[in-house]
């Protein structure tokens, strides 16, 4: 199957399959990236609520 096929056939599928894809996608290349992964690891493990932010707070940062 070429890459072309894969797209055409990705892009019939339904969103939320599309969503769960990219979000395995990104997961495959962070577990590639040693770096990316001690970053992810330190910014989970932060205790300090000052580093957090709101979800509210989040999706007013992104809704560009």
């Amino acid at each position: 199957m070429s890459l072309e096929q894969i797209k055409s056939e990705l892009a019939e599928m339904p969103n939320e399959h599309q969503d769960l894809l990219a979000a395995y996608l990104v997961h495959l290349r962070h577990q590639r990236d040693a770096e990316i992964r001690r970053e992810i690891t330190a910014r989970i493990d932060d205790k300090n609520p000052a580093h957090w932010i709101s979800v509210d707070a989040l999706r007013e940062k992104w809704k560009d």
